[in-house]
């Protein structure tokens, strides 16, 4: 099993956006430091839920900074770029970080951030599908050539390459069975999160991903490859007992709660497309009942290293391949995240490797 620190740069009111991004930079080079095997980064705009407004940039500043971390995107939303301008970077990366680097890519979920980037929410799929059409052809063909609905391209030499042949390897945030089955028929990896619920949540969306790959001809030894490169992020937070950990922890979990539900829910939901609203409305009254008490039996991984190392042995017999660390949340003062972070190197980790 492989473990990751993942990061959103979450900027709670009492912080301030240049502090958020340089404690959480200055924990990425510690991820190197206590052997963790990977970071994970992401893109969001226009809300303190996650400042991390450009990956890409902070991907080649990790690159520039590190010798051995895997870099993976979790992820980029394909929606709000330009094709080939994205595959440029992302070759640029590839060879900054001699073949480090590893993209999840997504459609994007918020209203407010499809508005800013003026693109029809309505239209994030068919986007999705050409943008990463024309970035593949842009990785793998000396010249692209592309007519779709949204995209025209006629024979523009796209360098430089990436690193790695034909490109990096790719992966899809999953959270509909239909996304979930199109990672598998396209030969991607899965990214998963637990932001609230039980994990049997990830074990359904497992039984869907290999079921998909099954149906799709591969065999079971690829089908347990593919396994070895599935992401889940969760909230961990370690601390030399269980009492401190979930008292340290508890106000910035409430917090991300709090602004996750601001996330995933437009403000005025009548504003939003006419076919996302139900959606919408039933989301915001499933994020109105979630209780701390919950969020602890089902969701968080909070408590002592001995708890987390049970907690994360469930995880390793569900077939997760990579645990994507996600300590920072919630605006947690930078010597607890850096102490968590210690502690589940020193003492988790081990159990695993």
């Amino acid at each position: 099993m492989r473990f990751g620190t993942y990061y959103f740069l979450q900027a709670p009111p009492d912080a301030s956006h240049e502090e958020v991004i340089h404690q959480e930079f200055a924990q990425i080079l510690l991820s190197e430091e206590l052997g963790y095997d990977s970071v994970w980064l992401t893109e969001h705009h226009f809300i303190e839920y996650g400042i991390s407004t450009s990956p890409m940039a902070l991907a080649a500043a990790i690159a520039a900074r590190t010798e051995r971390l895997s870099i993976g995107l979790a992820a980029v939303i394909l929606p709000f770029h330009d094709p080939i301008r994205l595959a440029e970077e992302i070759a640029f990366v590839d060879i900054l970080s001699r073949g480090r680097l590893r993209v999840g890519v997504g459609r994007g979920n918020r209203p407010i951030e499809f508005v800013g980037y003026r693109v029809p929410q309505i239209e994030n799929r068919e986007r999705f599908s050409e943008t990463l059409a024309v970035m593949i052809q842009a990785w793998t063909q000396e010249r692209v050539s592309y007519h779709g609905k949204f995209f025209t391209f006629d024979d523009i030499p796209v360098i430089p390459k990436p690193h790695q042949k034909p490109h990096p390897p790719l992966s899809l945030v999953c959270v509909s069975p239909e996304t979930i089955q199109l990672a598998a028929r396209s030969g991607w990896s899965m990214l998963n999160s637990i932001l609230f619920g039980p994990f049997s949540q990830i074990e359904h969306n497992r039984d869907i991903y290999t079921a998909a790959l099954s149906e799709a001809g591969h065999s079971e030894a690829a089908i347990q490859a593919a396994l070895r490169s599935w992401g889940v992020s969760r909230h961990i937070y370690v601390a030399p007992t269980d009492a401190q950990a979930l008292r340290e922890a508890q106000a910035a979990e409430l917090w991300y709660q709090q602004a996750l539900a601001r996330f995933l829910v437009p403000e005025h939901i009548e504003a939003a497309p006419p076919t996302l609203q139900p959606q919408f409305r039933a989301l915001a009254d499933r994020l109105a009942t979630i209780t701390w008490e919950q969020l602890v039996a089902e969701t968080v991984l909070f408590g002592s290293p001995e708890r987390i190392v049970d907690r994360v042995r469930e995880m390793e017999a569900a077939g997760v391949g990579e645990l994507l660390c996600w300590m920072n949340f919630g605006g947690l003062p930078q010597d607890r995240v850096e102490r968590s972070m210690r502690l589940f190197a020193e003492k988790v980790m081990p159990h695993f490797r």
